[in-house]
């Protein structure tokens, strides 16, 4: 297998090329100065005084190992384990990990620009002026994200692959709903999250150097953002009736479903052309892919509660996927409803992390990198 020098990266997939949507929703001038919410403010604050640029903070010059780029075991590999993979000479191997990594990190990138062209118009459509304080420092953070995950991806992989159908459709719809809290909850519920899963996969097995530090100034400030989605959506949704609740429940069980069985990596497997359709069923049954899931779940079942979108609708699409249980493990709850698995004590200290981030309406003393649920 050849492949392009990583100067010029082979660009892969039918989404590869320019991808657009209608853009729904009313833009809202917001005069009054009055009536501050300090919970946003201090969220607001801590936007402005981390920032950081990606061409000074990341050393560029550190040499990437191309058959692995981003050091991962192959475990992580979703197809590694099988008889296929037993089969490959380990050249093709090399291949199928600068893929993995390519497609993750394409991914990554990809969701850094959607949630930047999704925060941006919450920007215009959210209506209070606090709220777009704040969306205006994560418009620039996911500028910063999407600049280096593309420069890692150029430089340092050499392969990008375009957007996957299911992310593809998933911020479709964020981007023609006109009503602004589903932005709010596409980006900072769902797909925030979607990465955060990823990066904490990473910020424990990863070895190469340059993508341990991206890896962690990211989570750094996609801390922030959950944090802010979740006070943003859990006092607007306070006041919502059961039927408008419902209608976002579905909205949001529709993403969870594309990211459980819609993310799988087809395009990658197709293009590798080992057999895309056994390589796509042993990645829907690999233990790497359902750590990823779980990891997903923990994080997003909870949130989903915390904002107040854990009704019937939503109860019985998780029951179905069989991640509800995930919504005990949501911060504030006793020790008598948590589950003694010691494997979650990750997830526990990343929920005492965004309960951190979170308090930065309450306190001054928010830690900083904090991961999320």
């Amino acid at each position: 297998m050849t492949y392009r020098d990583v100067t010029q990266p082979e660009v892969l997939s039918d989404f590869a090329g320019s991808w657009a949507a209608p853009l729904g929703g009313t833009a809202l001038f917001a005069p009054a100065l009055s009536g501050h919410d300090e919970q946003t403010l201090r969220l607001y604050a801590k936007g402005k005084q981390r920032q950081w640029d990606g061409a000074v903070r990341l050393d560029w010059s550190t040499p990437v190992n191309q058959d692995n780029p981003l050091g991962m075991p192959d475990s992580t590999v979703w197809i590694a384990g099988s008889p296929l993979w037993d089969r490959l000479p380990e050249q093709e191997r090399a291949a199928v990990r600068r893929h993995t990594a390519a497609w993750t990190y394409s991914q990554l990138l990809n969701g850094e620009q959607l949630s930047l062209i999704g925060v941006a118009k919450m920007v215009q459509t959210v209506p209070d002026l606090d709220s777009k304080f704040y969306a205006s420092t994560q418009v620039v953070d996911e500028a910063r994200h999407t600049e280096v995950f593309g420069r890692y991806i150029d430089e340092k992989i050499g392969v990008r692959y375009g957007i996957t159908p299911s992310l593809g459709a998933l911020f479709e719809n964020v981007l023609t709903e006109s009503r602004w809290d589903f932005a709010a909850l596409g980006v900072q519920i769902l797909i925030e999250n979607m990465g955060l899963a990823s990066f904490a996969v990473q910020r424990e097995l990863a070895s190469e150097p340059l993508a341990i530090a991206l890896n962690s100034y990211v989570m750094e400030d996609e801390a922030r953002h959950v944090a802010f989605g979740r006070i943003l959506l859990r006092r607007y949704y306070k006041d919502l009736t059961a039927a408008e609740l419902a209608e976002r429940e579905e909205f949001a069980l529709e993403g969870c479903w594309a990211l459980r069985d819609r993310f799988v990596g087809e395009e990658m497997w197709r293009n590798l052309d080992y057999g895309a359709e056994e390589c796509i069923k042993l990645a829907r049954s690999s233990a790497a892919l359902r750590e990823y899931r779980r990891r997903l779940f923990m994080r997003i079942v909870p949130a989903c509660r915390d904002v107040g979108l854990l009704g019937p609708v939503m109860q019985k699409g998780l029951a179905k996927m069989g991640v509800l249980g995930f919504g005990k493990l949501g911060d504030g709850l006793p020790d008598s409803d948590r589950t003694d698995d010691e494997d979650l004590q990750p997830e526990r200290t990343a929920r005492q992390e965004i309960a951190s981030a979170i308090s930065d309406g309450r306190t001054s003393g928010c830690v900083a990198g904090a991961d999320v649920p």
